[in-house]
């Protein structure tokens, strides 16, 4: 019997077009998150795209900041794994910051999402620097390039 990993996406916003691409770079990403992680049950990962004052909104519901994020995570006690939010209005923001790609940004994203969904919480400066090791080596995966600041970061 074979794992299936199944990967909805949503679009509720309209601030910002989603590029061609994007939702099977999403799917690439949850995928090999969820190989990487050998998840060997049935699942599935919610993707919601949506604007900046959607996530603060969200955010101060789920975690009382009203800071506005580039990505959340929200679990579920039933039916998929959980949900992603990702602004995409300010994950466009970030890769002009960073001088990253759109894509690279929203994988991360992903990657890092389904990586909190299965229960990594980091709780120290080791366990962050694993975690990061990982999504990292997911990103390498999936061709996309690893981020700059981090490398400066551990340079």
């Amino acid at each position: 019997m074979s794992v299936k990993y199944k990967v909805v996406i949503n679009d509720a916003q309209k601030t910002v077009k989603i590029p061609k691409g994007l939702r099977m770079l999403i799917r690439r990403s949850c995928i090999a998150a969820l190989q990487n992680e050998n998840v060997d049950t049935d699942t599935q990962v919610d993707v919601v795209f949506v604007d900046n004052q959607r996530i603060s909104e969200l955010n101060k519901k789920y975690f009382d900041d009203s800071s506005v994020v580039s990505s959340m995570v929200v679990p579920e006690d039933d039916g998929p794994l959980g949900c992603i939010f990702i602004s995409v209005e300010k994950a466009v923001e970030l890769s002009n910051l960073h001088l990253d790609s759109l894509e690279r940004e929203v994988g991360y994203n992903v990657v890092h999402g389904v990586l909190a969904l299965l229960g990594n919480k980091p709780e120290n400066e080791v366990e962050e620097s694993k975690l990061r090791d990982r999504e990292e080596y997911i990103m390498y995966l999936l061709g996309l390039p690893t981020s700059s600041a981090y490398a400066l970061n551990n340079a």
